[in-house]
């Protein structure tokens, strides 16, 4: 970043924090310059960057002040009276990624956009790679992943403090290819699992595909409904669990540190295995990296999967899993049904890391995604009906979005002959519960100048559907 996008940052930090609060007024520019040993430019270039993102706004002979944020809403949450066995192939709509739609959109699928990706430091990696390619490159793959890959990624992953070594990770093909192999080395078909609600519709889809039944498990502003998830446990009614736990899609919940060690100690006293779907890890907006449930597991009873792929660029398909100790039955499913993961895509990745334009990458583009999310708030904020209630995540890179008296199937419906892509709350839920409810991605820049899509105009279009709507 520049001088004055690593100032902007230091300020966005404070307000994420509420170190600087709503209303609060911000220091005069000369101060700012020497407080931070920056020229007056620099400090003007960063205060109207926090303008132009709508972080701060100026009072004329007054100064610089926090602009409102969007206020923590209750969603609505599933009642425990709906916790029941659903078949999802009967209940659940198949609404994932579809590459081979008439139209893309910005707003439907969880993504960032192309051009804020590190492209550039990528193909020196891959050049570098190809260069002093050996033949073993060429051979079929180690089938747990390269010993190179895995030593970078753990070398990563100690950054954060999960002190995992290269011999318990296997590299797979993305993240949901993680989760496929945990559920059937877990479970046959026709067991239960337990979900969360809402749940990310690409695993609702797997979980169809694989002939799983689900029940599901209310997650609200606090987290997930432990009493209840206890209690399904103890009767047995499931096999395995499966939960995101950081910035979850749709939703953008993050469970707290007591509710992940929770989770796991569930999973270790009636020896229930849990898969947790920790793809988003990464993304959080703040200056910590929430941990996974998995930094609790004692006795391996957590599987962790994660991914490069959401934040670095998904046609590598690249991703991971920490199975514990269903590591064996989880090589022996990864052996017979993978034969490995490309040798080059993994080296190149390997090189990436390495160099250290991961980690740069990951610092900078987590901030990105705050700014996008807080720009988009306020678009819609302004926008949408008064009722409106609008999701405030730390992370991630998707917006909740419930109006009150809205049809959001037909919303859907009606944004897509405006070739607008929305996903309405039908798809996260095997039951007919968030119906005024529906998601945005929010990985593409508003500004016009980088936007070929039009989002900001999309967006506009969006709200006043919606306004016609809810009459």
């Amino acid at each position: 970043m520049s001088k004055h996008q690593r100032l902007a940052q230091h300020f966005i930090e404070q307000i994420n924090t509420q170190k600087l609060p709503s209303g609060a007024r911000l220091p005069s520019l000369r101060k700012v310059t020497k407080q931070h040993q920056v020229s007056m430019t620099t400090a003007t270039r960063a205060y109207h960057y926090l303008q132009q993102t709508g972080w701060i706004y100026a009072r004329p002979q007054a100064g610089y002040f926090v602009a409102s944020r969007i206020k923590d809403s209750a969603f609505p949450a599933l009642s425990n009276l709906l916790m029941e066995q659903r078949d999802p192939k009967k209940y659940a709509p198949s609404r994932g990624y579809n590459p081979h739609s008439e139209f893309f959109s910005p707003l439907g699928t969880s993504m960032i956009a192309p051009q804020l990706l590190p492209n550039t430091g990528l193909q020196r990696s891959i050049k570098r790679v190809a260069q002093r390619a050996s033949q073993p490159l060429f051979q079929y793959p180690d089938i747990q992943g390269e010993m190179v890959l895995r030593n970078a990624l753990t070398e990563h992953l100690r950054g954060y403090g999960l002190p995992f070594s290269s011999q318990e990770i296997v590299i797979t093909n993305g993240c949901i290819d993680s989760v496929k192999k945990a559920i059937e080395t877990l479970t046959h078909e026709g067991d239960t699992i337990a979900i969360g609600s809402p749940c990310f519709s690409g695993l609702l889809d797997l979980l169809t595909t694989l002939s799983r039944q689900v029940i599901e498990v209310p997650i609200g502003q606090d987290g997930i409904d432990l009493p209840q998830f206890e209690h399904l446990l103890k009767q047995g009614k499931v096999k395995a669990s499966l939960f995101s736990t950081n910035n979850i899609n749709p939703n953008g919940i993050s469970f707290s540190d007591q509710q992940k060690q929770a989770l796991a100690a569930l999973a270790a006293k009636y020896q229930i295995p849990m898969i947790e779907d920790d793809v988003y890890f990464e993304l959080s907006h703040i200056k910590e990296v929430p941990l996974p449930a998995k930094y609790w597991d004692q006795h391996g009873y957590v599987i962790w999967c994660g991914s490069f792929s959401k934040i670095l660029a998904e046609g590598m398909r690249l991703g991971w899993c920490q199975p514990g100790r269903y590591f064996t039955e989880y090589m022996r499913k990864h052996t017979l049904t993978s034969f490995g993961v490309n040798g080059l895509v993994q080296s190149c990745m390997a090189e990436f890391i390495n160099t250290g334009e991961y980690r740069r990458h990951v610092h900078n583009i987590r901030y990105q995604m705050g700014q996008h999310i807080h720009q988009y708030q306020q678009v819609l904020a302004k926008a949408l009906p008064v009722k409106a209630k609008i999701s405030t995540p730390q992370g991630g890179m998707v917006l909740w979005i419930q109006v009150p008296g809205l049809d959001a199937v037909q919303l859907e419906k009606d944004a897509q002959r405006l070739n607008i892509d929305i996903r309405s709350g039908a798809c996260f839920s095997t039951h007919d519960f968030y119906t005024d409810c529906f998601r945005i991605n929010c990985g593409w820049p508003l500004e016009a100048q980088a936007d070929k899509h039009n989002t900001h105009q999309q967006l506009l279009s969006l709200c006043q559907l919606i306004h016609h709507s809810v009459r």
